[in-house]
């Protein structure tokens, strides 16, 4: 009989834990994310989809269809091929299959240019035809700023330039017209 009441005690107990647990977990905020609406920040440094950088300055792609990301890429998902000569060399032809690529990153860590990169928080490569996975160097050109890993979350913020105190004075004294 003593032990009847012993795993009735026990029981009852093991029930409390659970549900001091659950009670716990069931104010808190819930954390899941409705996917197709929202979707999650991603991390700076997730490798995502390649996309080839545009020199600031001149508004041309940094490649030169130098092809070392094209020899480094273990799985061959990458065709390139140039024209030009010296300064004047450019990809006339870049492809990126995903259906192949494994996301080493190698052929953004080898190019000498900084042409390449996988930092670009575009998390969504589904599609329900294996051809569009296929990016031309079209699809592949940055339309707009893309962080290197280097690149802090966000910039610090740049201070007004405070005016010099001769400049306010002959302001303050000029005439007005």
């Amino acid at each position: 009989m003593g032990s009847y009441f012993s795993d009735l005690f026990g029981g009852s107990v093991s029930i409390l834990r659970a549900m001091k647990v659950t009670l716990g977990h069931l104010f808190t905020r819930a954390i899941t994310v409705q996917y197709p609406d929202e979707q999650r920040t991603q991390p700076l440094r997730a490798l995502n989809r390649h996309v080839l950088r545009i020199d600031e300055t001149t508004g041309q792609l940094k490649c030169t269809a130098c092809e070392a990301c094209a020899r480094i890429c273990p799985t061959r998902c990458i065709e390139l091929t140039g024209t030009g000569k010296g300064k004047n060399r450019h990809p006339s032809a870049f492809q990126i299959d995903h259906n192949l690529c494994m996301y080493c990153n190698l052929c953004v860590e080898v190019c000498p240019f900084d042409a390449i990169t996988m930092w670009t928080r575009i998390g969504e490569l589904g599609s329900p035809v294996r051809s569009d996975l296929v990016f031309d160097i079209k699809a592949l050109t940055a339309e707009r700023f893309y962080p290197s890993p280097m690149t802090p979350e966000k910039p610090a913020p740049v201070p007004a330039p405070e005016p010099e105190p001769e400049k306010v004075e002959a302001a303050a004294a000029a005439p007005s017209s």
